[in-house]
């Protein structure tokens, strides 16, 4: 996106915009987070389960394609224009593609191997990249999106099956289908929830606003919440394998819920803060002098990334790993309420702030619904996830609305100063109410289970 704000103009942008969003909004609403089953399933039948996963993900892919051909016209017509809707159908292909992918090298997150989905994401984006720049410079035009997103698809998915142990197998009517799609099935209500708080938005900044408030509000988006997937790649396979791994070790468990519940809002806060502190700053730098923020926009989207990232984990991983995926689909329509009031207070008051104020209530009500629905699982570290939250959501408020009413606190190095100071204190916090849980959730699952394992015990004490 970076790439493409230099070499395209404001109204192609926000075209190339208008496609992330809505293909984002259709990929998000039909996710089924299919390689998770496999995962959680146990290991005696991993390859059934994986090639059941693959049969689903196929039937899938078609019939996502013939919706988004079915779409792209009237998209088409209330994004750009009528004449323009082809943009959109070029789009079908890619879940098509997708549903090719050998769904082994994600399942590799059980046994913490990372590798595959590392070298495979590497060389797919990039050479999607490369195929944008091409494409970019010789057109001006959003075709130069469409380009990366073809050649990322296909490359990522001839790399895992280059990068896969297992041939690529797939079985549509089996013993597991039925457990399959009941684990599965759900997370299409939850993907609504997720497209929503992601792509909902963008589909509205679009029709209310028009392409070029869109490009901005595109790129506040990319610079704040986006880069969340990536710590969501981190944080969700950690925890879920942590998880799944300590089942059979109650106080383990117990110990690492509590870890993860202390952790994730510190996360959050640094991460918050340090888009508060680069923002002003740093989107007229890299995109260009036309994209510059408000003061409050800043302080009222890092609000919205704590707060997502804060209900998101331990959550999902929580249930995902008991197998709660219809609460988790229920937790993740409550951002609805807050885009159906940002869209009535932007109605009333068209700028990107209305939107924004709408869209923190609602992520308030989904912090709370998550936390009640996730309540029983979490056992005693639900106190641990209510304390930790309100706690840390202190500096990046108070600090967004020091920069927000003190315009003397403009400057780059200010700020920088100010988040760094903040930031040391935070890290302080995490040592203290971080370091014994960590010991008392991971050294001791290396401890012997039973006195048959006593000899096991001594051994791995040793290493």
């Amino acid at each position: 996106m970076i790439i493409l704000t230099r070499i395209l103009g404001p109204y192609e942008f926000g075209f190339a915009a208008a496609l992330t969003a809505s293909y984002g909004a259709v990929e998000q609403i039909t996710d089924t987070s299919l390689y998770r089953f496999v995962l959680a399933s146990p290991r005696e039948r991993y390859e059934e389960a994986l090639a059941t996963a693959h049969g689903i993900a196929l039937v899938r892919g078609i019939l996502v394609a013939l919706l988004i051909l079915t779409l792209s016209y009237p998209v088409g017509c209330g994004m750009v224009s009528c004449g323009e809707w082809s943009g959109f159908a070029w789009l079908a292909p890619l879940p098509l593609i997708k549903s090719l992918e050998n769904l082994e090298v994600r399942v590799y997150e059980r046994d913490y191997h990372y590798k595959p989905q590392l070298a495979a994401s590497i060389l797919s984006h990039g050479c999607g990249i490369a195929a944008m720049l091409v494409v970019g410079t010789q057109t001006g035009t959003h075709h130069a999106l469409l380009a990366y997103l073809l050649v990322q698809a296909c490359i990522n998915v001839a790399m895992t099956h280059l990068l896969a142990r297992s041939q690529f197998a797939v079985i549509l009517r089996g013993p597991l289908t039925g457990q399959a799609l009941r684990y599965s099935l759900p997370l299409i209500v939850n993907g609504m929830g997720n497209a929503i708080m992601t792509q909902g938005d963008r589909l509205l900044v679009g029709a209310m606003l028009g392409l070029q408030t869109l490009g901005l509000y595109a790129v506040v988006i990319l610079t704040s919440y986006v880069p969340t997937s990536g710590l969501f790649r981190l944080l969700g396979p950690i925890q879920l394998a942590g998880l799944v791994n300590a089942s059979t070790q109650p106080s383990v468990y117990a110990a690492r819920l509590r870890l993860y519940a202390r952790a994730v809002p510190i996360v959050a806060a640094i991460y918050a803060l340090g888009w508060e502190v680069l923002a002003k700053s740093f989107l007229p730098a890299i995109f260009g002098p036309r994209f510059v923020a408000s003061d409050l926009t800043i302080l009222l989207v890092g609000l919205v990334v704590y707060l997502r990232i804060c209900r998101t984990e331990p959550a999902t991983s929580v249930l995902l790993q008991t197998s709660g995926t219809g609460q988790l689909a229920i937790a993740n329509q409550m951002p609805m309420l807050g885009l159906a009031l940002g869209a009535l207070l932007m109605y009333l008051r068209p700028q990107l702030e209305s939107l924004l104020v709408g869209m923190t209530i609602g992520e308030l009500i989904a912090f709370g619904a998550a936390l009640y629905i996730v309540r029983s699982r979490l056992g005693s570290a639900w106190r641990d996830a209510v304390i930790s939250s309100a706690v840390f959501i202190v500096p990046p408020l108070v600090i967004g609305l020091l920069f927000a009413t003190i315009a003397a606190l403009d400057p780059l190095s200010y700020r920088i100063y100010i988040g760094l100071s903040c930031g040391i204190v935070i890290a302080g916090a995490a040592w203290i109410l971080l370091a014994q849980t960590a010991r008392d959730g991971y050294l001791r699952a290396r401890a012997p289970i039973g006195p048959a394992a006593e000899e096991a015990g001594r051994g791995q004490a040793a290493e």
